[in-house]
């Protein structure tokens, strides 16, 4: 019985919290689910080392010696636990799921939202596969060695000075030795590691050629993979964040086509799942590199002419519209997302009376907040591409919404209009996703988003949205995690 001395087997920790324990070894999985650091099944011994030069010491002198005092800051503990996967991962032999659920407890301490958004539906959530990454049980020094990585990165984000960021580079630097090493073998834990070093590069590189080169890299590796009769939630949460990785790579088209992503993630559970929404977005990409070479002149207009694109590029808009319709009737009672006095300071403000958002919008949800940034990322992009196809077809100068991206009885007068209102809105939204409750990965999720914002507002010649955007990185303000210098998509 749990909290019965000398008649549990759980673990230390299931025992201190009076919980039912799984007796995973060698660490408890639902301490690892709980944010806790499992110390597993045996009390350590602590030797008393009574000597004649120290004639007075007790047990009880021993124990608080061993003891971490009561004030220990949370990075000491990321510390530790980093250290301690350092130093198995330098033996011939180590335990790889110890060394795995090491990382998921540190990624969700730091990383993942907090309280732990673990969520065991059927459809995968964006950040769904830290769990599926870190629960695999195949061998592979890469995947490891990624995540170690991947901690040491967190943990230097952390505010832990004791870890240099060329340190996190050489270590993101020997896994990528290791995942280059393997792929051959083009196994899970492979595709996994190249994940997790994807992951690293949002937060080390400035610019997201290395990026590219991934999306490329999981393509091949994609394009004659077996697909499982019944795909598992790991696999299909990993297949997940492996199509983000390769949508957002820049304006470029996939290499996999829509429908063999559908066939590597299945079918989606519910219409407002965020495979379904990954279904829709997989159409956009090679369209939009199709537009865009056709605005630089990189195609010739001859009878496919500008306004030919605006008309799928809206089809795809209307699809993407619907869908976030959809994700937001779900909420059963109260508002999807609501105005809040802005907290953050954001330093291209100084120089005028006001600040340019006063406002942010707060969600239920960080799971609603970046899904929600992330589709209207995507509807932002298409917009801004037609508005700028509008200008090279005379005939289509009047071109605007048709009535199914019209919310209730509002009709909207143009695309502009309504793309520089979708623009403010997902300026206000980045505030919620960097509070300190959402981890890094909160930040992480505004990537693309603030690449977008940038675009969309230099091609409007909006000089202080632009300024506003490009000291994003510098904002600061109470309970948050400012100061992330994320990779730039789309320079380099």
């Amino acid at each position: 019985m749990v909290g019965i001395a000398g008649k549990s087997k759980a673990c230390l920790d299931c025992k201190r919290r009076r919980v039912k324990c799984d007796f995973t070894a060698p660490l408890c999985l639902r301490c690892a689910k709980a944010g806790i650091r499992c110390r597993g099944y045996e009390r350590p011994t602590i030797w008393v080392n009574r000597t004649p030069a120290q004639p007075d010491t007790t047990a009880l002198a021993a124990i608080a010696r061993v003891r971490p005092p009561r004030g220990s800051c949370a990075s000491s503990r990321w510390l530790h636990s980093l250290c301690q996967m350092r130093l198995q991962l330098s033996g011939a032999a180590y335990d790889i799921t110890q060394v795995r659920a090491q990382a998921l407890i540190l990624l969700q301490d730091i990383y993942l939202p907090q309280p732990h958004v673990m969520e065991d539906s059927g459809d995968p959530t964006p950040f769904s596969w830290p769990k599926a990454v870190c629960g695999m049980t195949g061998p592979s020094d890469a995947l490891d060695h990624a995540l170690l990585a991947l901690c040491a990165i967190q943990v230097r984000l952390s505010g832990e000075t004791s870890i240099s960021y060329d340190e996190t580079v050489r270590l993101y630097n020997h896994a990528l030795g290791k995942v280059i090493h393997d792929l051959g073998s083009n196994n899970d834990e492979t595709l996994a590691a190249i994940v997790v070093l994807s992951t690293c590069e949002l937060f080390v590189f400035s610019t997201d050629q290395s990026w590219r080169a991934h999306a490329q890299g999981i393509s091949e590796l994609l394009r004659h993979r077996g697909v499982p009769d019944v795909p598992s939630a790991s696999w299909r949460s990993l297949c997940v964040r492996l199509c983000v990785i390769c949508a957002i790579a820049r304006r470029c088209s996939l290499s996999l086509a829509p429908q063999r992503w559908r066939e590597l993630i299945g079918p989606a559970q519910s219409s407002a799942s965020f495979p379904r929404l990954l279904d829709i977005v997989a159409e956009v990409p090679a369209i939009m590199e199709e537009t865009h070479q056709l605005l630089s002149g990189g195609l010739p207009q001859g009878d496919f002419r500008a306004h030919d694109y605006s008309e799928m590029l809206l089809q795809n808009f209307h699809k993407l519209h619907d869908w976030r319709q959809c994700y937001q009737n779900k909420v059963e009672s109260g508002s999807f997302s609501y105005p809040v006095l802005s907290r953050l300071v954001n330093p291209a403000d100084d120089a005028y009376p006001d600040k340019l958002f006063p406002f942010s919008l707060k969600f239920r949800s960080i799971t609603d907040a970046v899904t929600w940034v992330f589709c209207s990322t995507i509807m932002l992009q298409i917009l801004e591409a037609v508005s700028r196809l509008d200008m090279l077809d005379a005939k289509r100068s009047h071109l605007s919404l048709s009535d199914a991206a019209v919310q209730g009885s509002i009709v909207l007068a143009s695309i502009e209009s309504y793309a520089d209102d979708l623009a403010r809105k997902l300026c206000q939204s980045l505030e919620y996703c960097f509070g300190i409750e959402n981890g890094t990965f909160g930040p992480q999720g505004t990537c693309s988003t603030q690449w977008a914002l940038q675009d969309y507002f230099r091609h409007r010649g909006l000089r202080r949205e632009c300024e506003w955007c490009e000291n994003i990185k510098d904002m600061k303000g109470p309970a948050s995690r400012c100061g992330i210098d994320l990779m730039r998509l789309g320079y380099g």
